[in-house]
């Protein structure tokens, strides 16, 4: 068998460069038609309007409302003393920066590729997102160590004031989650921010009725019992967080793709002898690649070619995988 056949040729990297849902990019060789490229995003990845464009407004506007309202729960909570007004400032506090972060990751990933950033720097995503998952664990402690001082020590709190600014703080909630539910947040990167909001958003309904009861009864541990509550919910979403990012750095298989389930199509097709050595894994939420050495029947190398593109297309229409590299090797004798 010609030994041109067994080949990692750049042509064998079958590659649309971007996230699924995302502003992708795909090219075909002189020698591949262009319709053997079945990703539907196909315009070009250039400039911050090329990467996550709903994302990154979303982003935008959620910041600027969170930052305002960030100021105004600090100083409400100085002046009423009340504990859940200034965690949830701390909490915006927290959302501001993981908004911020979450912008500049989007930022980054919308950076052209370069000889030394063969894949782009879609990772700056999921390294936000494993920031932003470490935030939402510092600011549980905070509050967690906040509420056990005040059970040991209470503080009196100004009911009606506290409710007032938390109802503020709740519209602001729901219109940034709003925001950012609607921009897709289909990247794990976007999803942190968007839980950052929600953990607020459930914080400010506990504030109000809190609040509510707190005034008809005059109960003092009411404040850091329930700020003990929103803290342990933060810290659910906080550690699935760091789970899911943890899971794309150490390039596990992704969600939803059973490395099992790949092996078995790719040998179901005619030609196919076996397949060994695969590997599957993320870039960021999304950007699926893999590689496989793929043992085959004795072919000419168009044929050889022909196999190759019939099983990324496989690969792309089942599994949603943008980038193949497949090493195709001849039965052994």
């Amino acid at each position: 068998m010609d030994s041109s056949i067994q080949t990692r040729a750049p042509h064998d990297c079958r590659t649309y460069h971007a996230p699924v849902g995302g502003a992708g990019h795909s090219h075909a060789h002189a020698h591949e038609p262009s319709h053997l490229h079945p990703a539907p995003h196909t315009h070009s990845v250039g400039g911050v309007d090329g990467h996550r464009p709903k994302q990154r407004r979303a982003l935008a506007w959620s910041m600027v409302l969170t930052v305002v309202t960030m100021f105004g729960e600090a100083i409400a909570g100085v002046l009423t003393g009340s504990l859940m007004l200034l965690s949830d400032a701390v909490h915006m506090l927290s959302h501001s920066i993981a908004l911020g972060v979450s912008y500049l990751a989007i930022w980054m990933a919308s950076r052209p590729r370069t000889s030394r950033s063969h894949y782009g720097l879609f990772r700056a995503e999921i390294l936000a997102s494993l920031l932003n998952g470490l935030g939402l664990l510092v600011l549980t402690g905070w509050i967690v160590w906040e509420a056990i001082e005040r059970f040991s020590s209470p503080v009196d709190v100004l009911g009606p004031e506290m409710i007032g600014v938390a109802i503020v703080g709740l519209v602001v909630n729901i219109v940034t989650a709003w925001l950012l539910a609607r921009s897709g947040a289909e990247d794990l990167n976007t999803r942190s921010a968007l839980l950052h909001m929600m953990g607020d958003l459930f914080s400010s309904i506990v504030i109000v009725i809190g609040g509510v009861v707190l005034m008809q009864t005059g109960w003092t541990w009411l404040d850091p019992a329930l700020s003990l509550v929103v803290a342990l919910v933060i810290l659910w979403w906080g550690v699935g967080l760091l789970r899911s990012s943890c899971s794309i750095l150490l390039e596990r298989a992704p969600e939803g793709v059973e490395p099992e389930d790949v092996l078995s199509a790719i040998r179901g097709e005619t030609g196919v002898r076996d397949v060994h050595d695969l590997h599957v894994w993320e870039i960021t939420s999304g950007y699926v690649c893999l590689t496989a050495h793929v043992v085959i029947d004795d072919a000419r190398l168009s044929e050889v070619a022909g196999l190759r593109e019939t099983i990324c297309d496989l690969l792309w229409s089942r599994f949603r995988v943008a980038h193949v590299t497949l090493q195709m090797e001849p039965v052994a004798n």
